[in-house]
């Protein structure tokens, strides 16, 4: 899927927007006559400024498959575009998504944005698998040591402070014969 357009500022832009809006299909016929900002939208994509702030838009109206609503998902700010809006030449702004749902903007066939629309979005189309509860918090009596001591715990009456950590065992075979026990006797011996 490809969204592709030219736009020219003639007058260095304080305010204002040149975007798309991809119409949702509504049960309505759509009519250019009540077409509004307020009209539902599945896509609207493209470049907005206002005062020092400017971004290119790309918002996806999501509508939740549990719940029936529809919410805006917006992508992250763009980068490396500023320029567009002063310089009073024409510009090719482009907006690619794949078919694995992702997406890649360009200006001027450069890339600017590029993201997952599951993942790369905000709020995010697929939600975190752990969600933050701000009500949650610690006992107070939440101990933070690592190694909570027994005081129960006692070593058993055999216990043997000087024996060995690790004990040889006399009845163990090797059972290769013939094993080299290193690489260098190996290689000696082939040549």
């Amino acid at each position: 899927f490809v969204v592709q357009y030219e736009v020219k500022y003639q007058d260095t832009m304080e305010c204002g927007g040149s975007y798309l809006k991809l119409v949702a299909e509504t049960e309505e016929e759509f009519s250019t006559d009540t077409f509004n900002d307020k009209t539902l939208y599945s896509i609207m994509f493209g470049p907005d400024k206002c005062g020092l702030e400017s971004r290119i838009h790309f918002i996806v109206n999501y509508k939740n498959p549990v719940t029936g609503s529809v919410e805006e998902k917006h992508a992250k700010a763009s980068s490396n575009f500023k320029e567009i809006f002063g310089d009073n030449k024409s510009h090719l702004i482009t907006l690619v998504v794949d078919y694995d749902g992702s997406f890649e903007i360009f200006v001027d066939q450069n890339s600017v944005n590029k993201g997952s629309l599951l993942t790369d979005m905000s709020p995010a189309i697929n939600p975190s698998s752990e969600i933050d509860d701000p009500s949650d918090s610690r006992p107070a009596d939440w101990d933070d040591k690592e190694k909570i001591p027994d005081p129960m715990a006692t070593k058993p009456e055999d216990w043997d402070e000087d024996a060995p950590k690790f004990i040889e065992d006399e009845d163990a075979t090797k059972q290769m014969t013939g094993w080299k026990m290193s690489l260098s006797t190996y290689l000696t011996q082939r040549q």
